[in-house]
């Protein structure tokens, strides 16, 4: 069994690069303006009219004719390659529970956890086009 002491070593040393500040925020910025196309959507939400703020964000994209929305790794699955320059289109990811770190503790704020949704980055079949046969 790993210690603590062992666990915050291997985070010490791990080959994971830190981002920089200019990419800190150029992801603030993307999750700023998901955040903004959000908003609204949420209302949206509650109404009934979408069942997720995913769906709603989906439903701007197609009118603007971004229908078929998936992943570089899917498109590259199907032999597909983004356009170079394209810029991804941004949903919301899965959730990521984490612990909320916090100087005092009470018995309250140790069961407390947080969701995190990470950003998912996706292109459109107007953003790809077919990988050359090797």
């Amino acid at each position: 069994m790993e210690t603590q002491a062992n666990i915050q070593a291997k985070r010490k040393f791990s080959t994971k690069r830190q981002p920089t500040e200019a990419q800190k925020a150029a992801m603030k910025a993307k999750r700023d303006e998901l955040k903004a196309l959000s908003k609204g959507i949420q209302i949206l939400v509650k109404e009934g009219k979408y069942d997720t703020v995913n769906e709603g964000v989906i439903d701007i994209y197609a009118k603007n004719g971004h229908v078929n929305l998936k992943t570089m790794h899917q498109w590259n699955e199907i032999n597909m390659s983004v356009n170079k320059g394209e810029k991804a289109l941004l949903l919301w990811g899965s959730p990521k529970r984490h612990e909320k770190k916090e100087e005092v503790t009470t018995p309250e704020q140790e069961d407390r956890k947080m969701d995190f949704y990470p950003l998912c980055f996706v292109f459109s079949e107007k953003q790809v086009h077919p990988t050359a046969a090797k």
